[in-house]
């Protein structure tokens, strides 16, 4: 019996010590169970977790470029990429600002350690109750890291990482440095990152200048910036802003006469600026200051304020006009795209640059890229560079068919004139004499004297580069006009005056440079002359401004593929091209006609209200009496001479004598 009890204690041992086996066993497995998943959890979520940004770096986390264009005045005329405003201190904004935000996004930020578990519990269970999201338990430390650092993807990964990095932030940061991180970098509708640049958008003024009901509309936005958008849904927008005004009151932040103050005087919400110019009448601009931005101060600057040199009347003038006249002339002309650029004369700033007649189909910047033939507008250097030579305005040479080294240039007409002096050729663009001077001074000397006026593409000491068959820019050939306007000096033109960043820290500053003497002035006066005689009596007669003087020439390439007319005032240097992408011939159009028509049409609205001033066309050596009257009589002979020549050929061709004779 005893034996048998023995046994029987005996195999209870056995069966305790077997299910305690079994017991560990079992949490040994669940152990390494939970190690593994553990491990690999962890690894999973905490994979391609990105590094948590210094404490110095953290405020250029995730900036995106962006540049703000500034006309000549300094008025806001564009902005590309989101809106920055100049970082703020706490101590520097609205008082009211942190306490509103604070009330309605995370009202324990100064007690949570970055994870607001009471508050993750809370929207937990009033989502359930709701059956859908109706409450988030991000906090604002949260938001920031989101916003700073990682994708916007929503996910459980992305979601523990947020966690993970909140409470990584809160350890490298002080709580004050935290709020005044968010509240710089925070997305508050479009495209203003910040409460400085809300504060400008909605407000048109400061974060340090606004009062309760304004800070209760910013600190709104967060939770859907385009739901409660104060521009688009402002019923909106002031119901949730009485819901922050709400909280506030209840958390001691304000007391309820402010409360019931801010509600019976909601903020009023700022209208868009007038002074921006639509994206199609400044994107060439655009393009080409944020090119030459970049150039000045590198690319390391991603915000940048460019003051420019555009004079936002003329500039929307200048696309209107090129349009009316390529939709007048398209089909009936061939003619489908052109340029314009407008520069003072007297400083080199750029007025308004047209680099195409619709930017949304075409990027490309006609007056700065294209590279095109200039035809007879390239004949103003020929003759510059006969004058330092030794020729005069009066030199005669002899309008017939020329042969030089095999090269047989032509005159538009087919028709030759006999002898005449520079003068009459250059009025009449007679193509032989202009090839005769020349190959007369060389080509080299050609190339030589347009390169320092301006002319910055590689040019060919051919012969045909005396009728203009090498490849400008427009925007160098309307430059390079401006030295015989403005007497043989050279202003370089440029767009850009000032560039600074969005911390009002300037960057760049344009220094007012001591013009260049590349040309002689008593060359530049007779050359201003001469091309004074094109607008008056020649082939660009039809750009007559009235009593105004003006100054140019025309310019048609071969196969009237190209046509411009470049010419000045004393007030403005203006170039226009006209004809087709794919270079194709237009309908015969020459420099004469539709260039005319757009610069003409352009420059009378540009000098609407502007004082008269006439162009420096004299020569110093005229000043006394005696010596201006023998060169009025000798030029009025040679002219004489030159009427009854083209009247025994039959040509009906004016010269400047019988204009003033007949006026």
């Amino acid at each position: 019996m005893y034996t048998f009890r023995a046994d029987i204690g005996a195999a209870n041992d056995n069966h305790a010590k077997r299910k305690r086996r079994w017991i560990w066993g079992v949490l040994l497995v669940f152990s390494l169970i939970f190690t593994v998943s553990y491990v690999q959890g962890k690894r999973y979520l905490l994979d391609g977790l990105p590094e948590l940004p210094t404490k110095d770096t953290m405020w250029e986390m995730n900036v995106k470029p962006n540049m703000t264009l500034l006309d000549m005045d300094g008025k806001v005329i564009g902005h590309r990429g989101p809106y920055y405003g100049r970082p703020l201190k706490l101590t520097e904004m609205s008082s009211y600002l942190s306490d509103a935000f604070l009330a309605i996004e995370d009202q324990r930020f100064y007690e949570h350690p970055g994870i607001d578990k009471k508050a993750i519990l809370r929207a937990v269970f009033e989502n359930a109750k709701a059956g859908r999201k109706v409450q988030g338990g991000s906090t604002l430390t949260q938001q920031l890291v989101k916003n700073m650092v990682l994708s916007p993807e929503k996910t459980y990964k992305r979601k523990f990482q947020e966690m993970w990095l909140s409470y990584k932030m809160e350890q490298a940061l002080t709580k004050p440095e935290i709020l005044e991180l968010y509240l710089n970098r925070i997305d508050l509708g479009h495209r203003a990152y910040g409460v400085e640049a809300a504060a400008q958008r909605y407000f048109h003024k400061s974060a340090t200048q606004l009062n309760l009901a304004e800070s209760a509309v910013l600190a709104a936005l967060p939770k859907a910036p385009s739901a409660y958008d104060p521009t688009k849904h402002p019923i909106a927008s002031q119901e949730r802003a009485k819901l922050v005004l709400y909280e506030m009151m209840i958390q001691g932040k304000i007391s309820p006469a402010e409360m019931s103050e801010a509600e019976l005087n909601p903020a009023k919400i700022a209208t868009d600026e007038t002074s921006y110019i639509d994206d199609n009448t400044l994107g060439h601009v655009f393009d080409m200051v944020a090119e030459r931005a970049t150039g000045l101060v590198g690319s390391q600057t991603q915000d940048l304020i460019v003051r420019t040199t555009i004079d936002p009347k003329l500039q929307k003038i200048a696309l209107s006009t090129l349009n009316s006249v390529i939709k007048k002339n398209e089909k009936r002309k061939k003619v489908r795209n052109g340029a314009l650029v407008s520069i003072e004369t007297e400083t080199g700033a750029i007025r308004a640059l047209v680099g195409g007649k619709n930017y949304q189909e075409s990027k490309f910047n006609r007056a700065t890229q294209a590279l095109r033939q200039p035809g007879s507008s390239f004949k103003a250097f020929v003759y510059a560079a006969a004058l330092e030579a030794g020729l005069t305005p009066g030199t005669v040479r002899v309008d017939e068919p020329v042969d030089i080294a095999g090269w047989k240039p032509k005159n538009y007409t087919n028709r030759y004139r006999g002898p005449m002096n520079l003068r009459e050729a250059l009025r009449l663009s007679i193509n032989t004499v202009a090839a005769q001077v020349g190959a007369e001074i060389g080509p080299d000397k050609v190339v030589e004297i347009a390169q320092r006026f301006g002319i910055t593409t590689k040019l060919g000491a051919n012969y045909s580069i005396a009728l203009g068959a090498a490849e400008v820019y427009l925007l160098d050939m309307t430059s390079a006009y401006m030295v015989f306007a403005n007497q043989g000096l050279r202003r370089p033109a440029y767009i850009i005056d000032h560039i600074s960043d969005t911390a009002n820290a300037t960057l760049y500053e344009r220094k007012d440079s001591v013009p260049e003497r590349v040309f002689a002035a008593p060359y530049a006066r007779q050359m201003t002359g001469m091309l004074q005689d094109v607008i008056e009596t020649g082939t660009g007669h039809g750009a007559r401004l009235g009593k105004r003087q003006a100054a140019g020439k025309t310019g048609t390439s071969q196969d009237y593929r190209d046509a411009w007319f470049i010419g000045f005032t004393t007030d403005y240097t203006t170039g226009v091209w006209l004809g087709n992408d794919d270079n194709s011939p237009t309908n015969k159009i020459t420099g004469g006609l539709l260039p005319v028509d757009t610069w003409k049409m352009f420059m009378l609205k540009a000098h609407k209200g502007k004082k008269y001033r006439p162009l420096q066309s004299h020569d110093p050596k005229e000043d006394d009496p005696r010596t201006r009257a023998m060169v009025v009589f000798y030029q009025g002979l040679a002219e004489s001479f030159i009427e009854e020549r083209n009247l025994a050929n039959g040509l009906k061709t004016q010269t400047a004598a019988t204009v003033r004779r007949n006026r």
